[in-house]
């Protein structure tokens, strides 16, 4: 699911509904259905992106001793667990917009041939703390944060 994705385009929706109605307004150029289609476009564009939202703020990613659990749906709910043993490298990167919204994409590499649906999580919020919560985890300690050379 990419949030930022949805919310640009739901703004850029809403940007042209709201352009051809002030043309329409200004101009007397009588394109009344175009209007009106353009404004249940941007309906549906807003209703789809709560939903997405609602999605994104429903799931749930805990760490316990010994799994990772995620659990998602609106109605009806997914549990997947990985069992933190399974997990043997760790990574995660920001793009800017996960820098500035505070979201990151998880990465886990896992043994076995197996691929789970737990290996690549995405708009994980807080990423530095569940990084190092989840190495703590997996690793029975999480790295110490680097200290500022004053």
């Amino acid at each position: 699911m990419v949030v930022a994705r949805v919310v640009l385009e739901t703004a850029g929706v809403l940007a042209v509904a709201i352009a051809v109605s002030l043309y329409d307004a200004v101009h007397h150029a009588g394109i009344g259905v175009l209007v009106t289609l353009l404004w249940w476009v941007a309906l549906a564009a807003v209703l789809r992106l709560m939903w997405r939202l609602l999605g994104w703020y429903l799931t749930v990613l805990l760490i316990t001793n010994s799994r990772l659990v995620k659990a998602s749906g609106i109605l009806s709910r997914r549990i997947q667990s990985l069992p933190l043993s399974k997990i043997t490298d760790l990574s995660y990167k920001l793009d800017p917009n996960g820098r500035l919204l505070g979201y990151g994409t998880f990465e886990m590499e896992t043994e076995g041939d197996h691929v789970s649906a737990l290996e690549k999580l995405e708009h994980v919020p807080r990423p530095d703390r569940f990084y190092l919560r989840l190495c703590d985890g997996i690793f029975g300690g999480a790295p110490e944060p680097a200290l500022d050379d004053d």
